[in-house]
């Protein structure tokens, strides 16, 4: 039996080590400034799609902010999904210049985003690739950089059918929670998503903030149904043979939750809905990377099936712990505790860099450095809670209430490098 328990051990430290030279490898790609894209004149027509359920307090500023976007007019148009509204979320965005479209789901009906958002594809129909080049989707609550479409005229040019904008956040200086989730976007905007890209390895899209080829969301079809179908519509692009690229000059900004229990909802949902995906595409990303020698797929196979930084940590705590304090003899330390404390301190000191570097608003980054350790933590039960729970697939909406401008935020409107 302690043989056993100790050959499971030796096994568990070579695939962490392997998963920290992964993460370690692909984050030192992520340093320096961002190259930019050539820039075309417009020409591609976009249709921006807004799924909102009760948003009253928030979608007027993003539909201001949207029906100025700094592109042709006539070369886009701002359609809001008024998801079961019993408010006046479609009444503002309409005398804002935006097109509604009402949803309303018959008794026993699924409802929530991904449901809003395929019914109103549905009523646009073949107009979707008749009429435009590429759709963007952004939540209610987003504010937007008035150079986006610009930078996704300059992805599809080229030839992107799928690309993630750069996430940051409305509200980083409300608490240490909100701050936390600006922290992380700092830190995996550019540890994960530009590193990525300089390597020419697929990104993730967020959820909002993405723009798809219409042509690619009309082959696909908006079939994503786990709580996190963003992720899941990633893998389903990679699983046809295409990336997600990544936008780091075209910026949208996210209200974040005040609330610590509020967070812990919204990131329970995220972890059930990456469980979800794991076990539903990475058997499928596998066999294509080995059937197609695909490397995209199986970047994307070991995206879906590595336990993030989070518990990497945790555990890369625990070994270090076990190797400084005890002498179990069911624990044999494969590898020496240095290369641990490496690992560690790497992450932190990029942590630190990218606060630095990155935080363009009015910040304590010292603050910042400090919220997301602690606020790290709290990831790892809930990773655990969510593997067991992962057939649980009910949506809990985040209330939103922000009433701020684009022209509220430090960078708002301008092609501003974020280095």
């Amino acid at each position: 039996m302690l043989e056993g328990i100790r050959l499971f051990l030796i096994g568990v430290q070579f695939l962490l080590l392997f998963f920290w030279l992964y993460w370690l490898f692909i984050s030192l790609f992520g340093f320096g400034r961002a190259k930019r894209l050539p820039s075309y004149p417009a020409e591609k027509r976009f249709l921006i799609l807004v799924p909102a359920h009760n948003e009253e307090k928030v979608i007027g500023n993003l539909v201001e902010n949207l029906m100025n976007l700094d592109y042709p007019k006539d070369l886009y148009d701002v359609v809001v999904i008024a998801d079961n509204c019993t408010d006046k979320t479609a009444e503002i965005s309409q005398s804002l210049g935006a097109k509604v479209i009402v949803h309303e789901s018959l008794p026993g009906e699924l409802r929530g985003k991904p449901y809003g958002i395929k019914y109103a594809l549905d009523i646009i129909g073949d107009d979707l690739t008749k009429k435009y080049d590429a759709v963007a989707i952004f939540d209610a609550d987003n504010l937007v950089s008035l150079n986006y479409l610009k930078e996704m005229n300059n992805h599809l040019i080229q030839g992107d059918q799928l690309i993630q904008c750069y996430l940051d956040t409305k509200n980083p200086q409300d608490n240490w929670v909100t701050l936390s989730y600006a922290t992380t976007y700092y830190y995996m905007n550019r540890s994960w998503q530009l590193a990525k890209s300089r390597l020419g390895l697929g990104n993730a899209i967020g959820g909002t903030g993405f723009c798809v080829d219409s042509k690619l969301l009309k082959e696909i079809g908006w079939t994503a149904r786990s709580l996190t179908e963003d992720l899941e519509f990633t893998m389903q692009c990679l699983l046809r043979g295409v990336p997600a690229k990544w936008s780091h000059y075209a910026v949208v900004y996210d209200e974040k939750p005040e609330s610590f229990w509020a967070s812990c909802i919204q990131r329970l949902r995220w972890a059930r809905g990456h469980w979800d995906v794991c076990f539903k595409y990475a058997p499928k990303l596998l066999w294509r990377s080995i059937r197609k020698r695909d490397i995209l797929a199986f970047d994307g196979f070991i995206y879906l099936i590595n336990p993030g930084k989070i518990v990497l940590n945790a555990l890369t705590g625990g070994i270090i712990l076990f190797i400084t304090f005890f002498n179990f003899r069911w624990f044999t330390p494969i590898f020496p505790r240095g290369l641990w404390l490496f690992m560690l301190l790497f992450q932190f000191l990029y942590i630190a860099y990218s606060i630095i570097v990155d935080s363009k608003q009015k910040i304590s980054k010292v603050r910042a450095f400090l919220s997301l350790s602690i606020f790290n933590f709290s990831y790892i039960p809930l990773f655990v809670w969510a593997l067991v729970t992962k057939g649980n697939k009910h949506w809990k909406r985040t209330d939103h209430s922000k009433n701020i401008s684009i022209e509220d935020l430090p960078v708002a409107g301008v092609e501003s490098e974020k280095e």
